[in-house]
This record gives structure tokens, sequence and C-alpha cells, in this order.
């Protein structure tokens, strides 16, 4: 595998995370990954490098997507009545939800993964911050 083939692949395993969450939220980010890397990994080292690092920090959001959602469920079960009487009475109010923490982890997800995309292009290994390293 050339050079460019390299850059590009590394960059398409990083962009894979953010394609993969758009079809398949929560896991999709991992399998769209996960696909990419297991094609190219034994071809290149870049490559073998690159989605291993993508593929820790789409299963360190995908740890923390479902954590988020498990808080979610558990207050809005417990909440549920409150909230209920609360807007029947007229009473509207903003707070920030537990959901709202699934569009951050969103935002996460693009900011990094495009970062890592474009150090990729370029030839330059990306290191993504706060990321379990799971596979070695």
């Amino acid at each position: 595998m050339n050079q460019k083939d390299e850059h590009t692949w590394g960059t398409l395993v990083h962009l894979g995370g953010i394609i993969g969450m758009a079809v398949i939220p929560t896991v999709g980010n991992i399998i769209g990954v996960l696909v990419l890397w297991l094609i190219k990994r034994s071809e290149s080292a870049f490559v073998d490098d690159q989605g291993k690092e993508a593929i820790n920090f789409q299963i360190t959001l995908s740890i923390a997507a479902v954590a988020v959602n498990l808080v979610n469920n558990i207050s809005n079960g417990f909440w549920s009545l409150t909230n209920f009487w609360r807007h029947t009475r007229g009473e509207f109010y903003f707070s920030w939800g537990w959901t709202d923490l699934l569009g951050v982890i969103w935002l996460i997800n693009i900011i990094f993964s495009i970062i890592a995309a474009v150090k990729a292009n370029k030839g330059e290994s990306y290191k993504y911050p706060l990321s379990l390293r799971l596979v070695k």
C-alpha cells in the first residue's frame, strides 16, 4: 500500500465513527470503524495504529452514551409523574436534561473525529484524548 492510500484509509477509519453513528446510534460508530479497520489493518501499520485509536475512542463514546441513556431512563421513570403534574398546571420550564448530554457526545465525536481525520490525511498519528485503551 502506498503512502497516499495509507493516509486515505487512515482518514476513512476516523470518519467511519461519524458515519456509523449517524446510521445506527450508540453502536454504529463502533461497527463503521471496525469494518474499515479490519479491511486494511494487515496492509499498513499506520492504518492499524489509527484504526485502534479510532475504535477505542468510539467504544468510549458508546459506553458514555449507554450510561447517559441508563441514567435518563431511570430518572424519567422516577420523575415522570412529577413532570406530568407540573406541565398540566401550566408550569413550563427549561432544564438541562440527560438527553442533552447525548448531543454533547455527538458533538465530541464529530469534533475529535474530524481533527483525527485531518491529521491522518497529513500522515500524522493522532491519539484521542479521554479514550479508554481497550484494543491494543
